[in-house]
């Protein structure tokens, strides 16, 4: 149990470049919210830098600079353009997230399940990232991810209401999560199962 937070091992493989981009886009969107694992990051960060400045230097294989310098000249991965300015947003998103929406402030959600819409994040492969919106009451799909982070809203799931930058992950198939509240809860998905996008 997290109580909403990132665990500490999933920050440290955060820092270290180690998360697949979907978990890496959840976590840099939850680090937005969240001060205190803000911290830890930062604290990590830091430790890895006084790691790396204490080490002894590896020599590099000659094909490194070359591999480097192909990389430099590769082509953009992220489409041209820059994001709608996080406040042009509504609602406003963490920074991250905008950074991987289209620049259009309009976002196209389709129906997923009664109350539930869904807006799927492209450039993530198979690992499947989403935004859910789901109406007070209503449950997201039982299929539709194994880790989630509240963008607004609230989300009742583990017996409390889960608000803004809340995390949740290993949801198993019984387990309900379910809007809650007065207003629809925005939801930030990764590891959606292929069936949800066919919903």
């Amino acid at each position: 149990m997290t109580d909403g937070h990132a665990p500490c091992a999933l920050i440290a493989d955060y820092v270290a470049g180690a998360l697949s981009p979907g978990l890496s886009l959840l976590v840099a969107s939850h680090l937005t919210y969240c001060s205190a694992c803000r911290d830890k990051a930062t604290r990590l960060e830091a430790l890895g830098g006084a790691l790396l400045a204490a080490g002894r230097p590896d020599e590099l294989a000659p094909a490194c600079l070359a591999a480097a310098l192909a990389a430099i000249g590769a082509p953009e991965t992220v489409p041209p353009g820059d994001p709608a300015p996080v406040e042009a947003r509504d609602p406003p998103l963490p920074r991250p997230l905008c950074c991987r929406l289209p620049p259009s402030c309009a976002l196209e959600f389709e129906a997923a399940a009664p109350g539930v819409s869904v807006h799927h994040l492209d450039g993530f492969g198979g690992e499947g990232v989403a935004l859910f919106r789901a109406e007070p009451g209503a449950a997201l799909p039982a299929q539709a991810a194994r880790a989630a982070m509240v963008v607004t809203g609230m989300l009742h799931a583990r017996s409390r209401d889960w608000g803004r930058g809340a995390l949740l992950f290993d949801r198993d198939a019984a387990e309900s999560w379910t809007a809650c509240g007065h207003d629809p809860c925005l939801c930030l998905t990764a590891g959606l199962a292929p069936a949800a996008k066919d919903a």
